[in-house]
C-alpha cells in the first residue's frame, strides 16, 4: 500500500518536472517568434518613414541626398 503511494507521488513529481522542462524549451521558441513580430513591425514603420522622407528629398543638400539614398539602398539590401 505504501509502495503504491510512494510510486504515485514520485510519478507526480516526475511529471511536474517534465512539464517545467518542456515549458522552458518552448519559451525560447516563443521569444524568437515575438522578436520576429517586433522586427516586422519596426521594418514596416521604417518603410513608412522612408516614404515620408522621400517627399522632402529635393529640399536636402546634395551631401544629405547622397547619404539618404545610400542608407535607403543599404536598408533595402539588408531587409
Amino acid at each position: 500500500m505504501y509502495s503504491a503511494l510512494i510510486t504515485a507521488v514520485s510519478n507526480m513529481f516526475a511529471k511536474f518536472f517534465e512539464f517545467k522542462t518542456t515549458g522552458i524549451k518552448n519559451q525560447a521558441q516563443t521569444d524568437v517568434i515575438e522578436d520576429k513580430k517586433d522586427y516586422k513591425k519596426a521594418i514596416d514603420i521604417a518603410e513608412q518613414i522612408i516614404e515620408i522622407a522621400q517627399n522632402y528629398k529635393s529640399d536636402m543638400t546634395f551631401a544629405h541626398r547622397l547619404k539618404f539614398v545610400h542608407l535607403i539602398n543599404s536598408f533595402r539590401k539588408h531587409n
